[in-house]
């Protein structure tokens, strides 16, 4: 399969995805995310836990922090 042939198969969500202003390359933090709000909901502090997030990732805190901005944002259809 080609790039060609994948991107045509799946522009109806492609298209979806940037209409609503969602970066692409976040799938790489779906888990990071889902972590982010474990701990949270455990009530670890903020502080500590994009600290340990940015280290188990390899990405700094303040991406962290980015990352569950966008991914908490509220998408408009």
């Amino acid at each position: 399969m080609t790039a060609f042939e994948l991107m045509y198969f799946m522009r109806e969500t492609m298209k979806s995805l940037s209409e609503c202003d969602i970066k692409i390359d976040d799938y790489r933090y779906i888990d990071m995310y889902l972590e982010f709000k474990e701990m949270l909901a455990k009530n670890e502090k903020k502080g500590y836990i994009k600290s340990y997030l940015a280290n188990k990732y390899c990405i700094s805190e303040s991406s962290v922090s980015r990352v569950v901005r966008r991914l908490d944002a509220q998408v408009k259809f």
